[in-house]
């Protein structure tokens, strides 16, 4: 994208040539009276670089410059103060207020070239390293919306793993404990797209659930007006395949009468498992079909039940049900695992996750490491380009 420069000052409202000579270094020029009009056009306007002449009819080039410089959203705009070559005092003024360079009156093409060249490149560096930066903060949020530890819970074993693509994911799993019961529900999902967008819609969807499926700080969703709505009661009195139900619901109405705009929507697997008994109910909502993985390998797909979260208001969602026997593991993932490519650009897929799960036994720990190494040897230093989750979920009662 072509560069755009701004020029403020006397040389802005003149005859001066310095404007036809940016614009022959390629750049896109723009001009401005000095104060307040600089000021305002530099607000609603992205421009890229400041050509400030610092002998400005309305106020000194020092005054402007500090004006910009206290101004948060402008102050990361480079500017190269234009300056009589023997105006050292007004010059050195302007760089101790933050002036990234200064341009003498008179100066050949290569000089302008470079001085432009090298306040941009600056801002690059800026811009790059601020970008670093928030991302890292934002990686770090996002990691606290993961559950610092899995629920401990007699007869269960779980275990989980995120692998981001790159510093934010769209990907996220929980588990946690129902009071009084006990069940245990699981969730893993997945965001449409990718980047910062997914990882903000991450942490709503992640929290919708949450906070819809807690029976003491959550409540019951019911009808009211047409439509789904989170009422403040206690919900121990609903079933396990009632309550991933109205979540999915709740959820999906949410995300679709308030942000359908964003074309947001996530795939997501719930369930609700019985520690004691083992037996769960799960919705999928559009997502990769979870396993239930017996000793010898064998495997069986609990497929989707309704659609992803989010689409389109009043979806209905089914709950299915099983039993997780003595050594059975339920194996839930996202679809960066199956779709994973070689450096050849051949596709990890569904058989070679069942070779790596046959492999490794349905101890949780074992069971995603084993997965995990097999994904890694396969993709080599190909550029991962999606988020890979596992949740693994293994009954254990001798």
């Amino acid at each position: 994208m072509t560069a755009r420069v701004l020029i403020v000052g006397h040389a802005a409202t003149s005859d001066d040539s310095l404007g036809s000579d940016v614009q022959r270094e390629g750049y896109v020029v723009d001009t401005a009276a000095p104060g307040a009009e600089a000021l305002a056009k530099l607000r609603v306007e992205p421009f890229d670089l400041v050509l400030l002449d610092v002998h400005l009819p309305e106020t000194d080039g020092p005054r402007f410059l500090e004006a910009l410089r206290g101004d948060a959203g402008l102050a990361p705009v480079p500017v190269i103060v234009v300056s009589a070559a023997d105006d050292i005092e007004t010059i050195a003024q302007c760089l101790e207020l933050g002036a990234d360079d200064y341009l003498p009156r008179v100066f050949r093409p290569a000089m302008l070239r470079a001085r432009l060249r090298a306040a941009l490149h600056r801002r690059r560096l800026r811009d790059a390293e601020s970008l670093t930066r928030e991302m890292a903060v934002a990686r770090n949020i996002q990691r606290d919306f993961l559950p610092e530890s899995l629920p401990v819970a007699k007869g269960v074993q779980l275990e989980a793993a995120l692998h981001p693509a790159h510093q934010v994911s769209g990907d996220f799993y929980d588990a946690f404990l129902l009071a009084p019961s006990g069940t245990i529900v699981l969730v893993v999902g997945d965001v449409c797209d990718k980047g910062v967008g997914a990882a903000l819609f991450m942490a709503l969807f992640r929290s919708l659930i949450r906070a819809s499926a807690d029976p003491v700080g959550g409540g019951a969703i019911q009808m009211i007006g047409g439509r789904r709505t989170l009422v403040r009661q206690s919900l121990e009195a609903a079933t396990p395949a009632d309550l991933l139900m109205r979540v999915a619901g709740f959820t999906n109405d949410y995300i679709a009468r308030l942000h359908g705009r964003t074309n947001m929507f996530a795939t997501v697997f719930l369930a609700a498992l019985t520690p004691s008994t083992g037996q769960f109910d799960y919705v999928n909502a559009g997502h990769e079909p979870a396993l239930v993985i017996g000793p010898d390998g064998a495997t069986r797909e609990l497929k989707p039940t309704g659609p992803a979260l989010g689409l389109l208001p009043d979806q209905v969602f089914r709950a299915g049900e099983g039993t997780l026997e003595d050594g059975h593991c339920l194996f839930a993932f996202t679809d960066g695992l199956v779709e994973a490519r070689s450096p050849a650009g051949e596709v990890f897929g569904a058989e070679r996750l069942r070779d790596a799960l046959r492999a490794n036994t349905t101890v949780p720990a074992r069971l995603v490491r084993g997965v995990l190494e097999a994904l890694h040897a396969f993709a080599g230093q190909a550029e991962p380009h999606d988020d890979v989750t596992l949740l693994a979920a293994t009954r254990t009662i001798g």
